[in-house]
């Protein structure tokens, strides 16, 4: 079973000009901060076309058509665009191509231990140590048990670390770690990163940003893939 865990908002660089570069989507909106205060110094949660980013435009974030009354009623809308689900079905496509078919997605995306401030911060620390500490741990946090588990399965929990669009780049980190979900233990674990020039950002927001969620996933693919491989979940070649 392919298990996604919580992931952090989207963020973006310096030089990112977010009110232009989601100036022509026609997704609903929605966002949350704490206080005009914090959404004027750019802390505020925002979801457009279902994907959550903490923005640098306040005049975005009163603008959207819905204001939540929490940071987790954002990440949990029902519309809401879950990278890392989208990570586990990639994984799940590539294991069935491969001939595994017993594979199968969690119909629940596990919150990610330890995240207790789900705002911007400069470094994003109170999102990326979270991930860092689940990645290395050597048990995982969660129980599995039947019915979701079946004997003789295996669990292969997905996160996500960075997750970032810079002027003409995207950046993003991917985790994957093997459990035997008997005994809650690591088997193996594989982490790999893409840094590729995505070019400018308005077109991939644009209309519904598709452009934005097909370019994810394209550049997610390889990363998933090379990590399968080094788990020895897929060939080689």
């Amino acid at each position: 079973m392919i298990v996604p865990l919580e992931p952090p908002p989207l963020t973006f660089g310096p030089g990112v000009d977010v009110g232009a570069a989601v100036a022509s989507n026609v997704g609903a909106g929605m966002s949350y901060s704490l206080s005009d205060t914090t959404a004027q110094a750019g802390r505020a949660l925002w979801v457009v076309s279902g994907i959550v980013m903490l923005v640098d435009a306040p005049r975005q974030s009163r603008m959207a058509d819905r204001q939540a009354e929490s940071a987790e009623a954002v990440l949990n809308a029902e519309d809401a665009w879950v990278p890392t689900v989208v990570l586990a079905q990639e994984v799940l496509a590539l294991l069935q191509a491969a001939g595994v078919n017993k594979a199968r997605v969690a119909e629940q995306v596990r919150a990610l231990p330890g995240v207790e401030n789900r705002e911007r911060t400069t470094t994003m620390h109170n999102w990326y140590q979270p991930v860092k500490d689940w990645y290395e741990r050597d048990h995982s946090p969660f129980q599995y048990s039947e019915p979701d588990i079946q004997p003789g399965e295996l669990v292969l929990e997905v996160g996500l670390g960075n997750y970032e669009v810079m002027t003409d780049t995207m950046f993003v980190m991917v985790y994957a770690k093997l459990v035997d979900p008997a005994t809650g233990k690591t088997i193996a674990r594989e982490r790999k990163y893409k840094y590729p020039t995505v070019g400018k950002t308005e077109p991939l927001f644009r209309g519904d940003a598709s452009g934005f969620k097909t370019t994810f996933t394209d550049i997610t693919r390889p990363a998933l893939r090379e990590c399968l491989q080094k788990m020895k979940l897929l060939p080689s070649r």
